[in-house]
């Protein structure tokens, strides 16, 4: 399934919540403090079969909700199925052709986080480019131009498709390198 397939489908996926919680609940996400938990169990199993996608319940909860968190900070006026969906595709989508995408790691090298997914990175022998956004203003302000702001880690994929990800938060890019690349180790 190619990424745009994927998200048309997560879209169409988030759209059908949307209306469903509302019918079940007769409330807008918006003003239901539960919504994430309603939608978990609405979803779980639907991104699993039509998007590959297997999360644990408390893992769709906080995926989510950290989604719902980054809309409302960066593009609150957006389609909020088609926000996550592309969330959604940048951070837990698998790769088509991993071994020919070009890997760069965005970091400091004092983050705990960033040392975390560094040591990763070394166990499974990987060639991933670091770009320091402290030694390089570039690497910062390329960061900065395609996320909005600069917290670090933050993996960047560029596929041979020509599409390009910017995966941030640790714990996802170790899943992600680990998923697609663990057998190279």
């Amino acid at each position: 399934m190619t990424s745009e397939s994927l998200r048309l489908t997560l879209t169409a996926l988030f759209r059908d919540a949307a209306a469903a919680h509302r019918a079940a609940t007769s409330s807008p996400r918006e003003q239901d403090p539960d919504w994430a938990i309603w939608y978990a169990n609405h979803l779980r199993q639907p991104l699993q079969q039509e998007g590959r996608m297997d999360f644990v319940k408390s893992r769709l909860i906080y995926c989510l909700m950290n989604a719902d968190n980054e809309y409302s900070a960066r593009d609150p006026d957006a389609s909020w199925e088609s926000f996550v969906a592309d969330r959604f595709v940048e951070c837990y989508a698998a790769s088509e052709a991993p071994a020919e995408d070009q890997l760069a790691l965005y970091y400091l090298p004092t983050c705990p986080y960033c040392i975390r997914v560094m040591r990763v990175i070394d166990q499974l022998g990987l060639d991933i480019e670091l770009r320091n956004i402290l030694a390089s203003s570039q690497h910062r302000d390329d960061l900065l131009a395609a996320r909005g702001r600069t917290t670090v880690p933050v993996l960047r994929i560029s596929e041979t498709a020509g599409t390009e990800r910017w995966m941030p938060e640790s714990l996802d890019i170790i899943d992600y390198l680990k998923r697609n690349y663990g057998q190279q180790a």
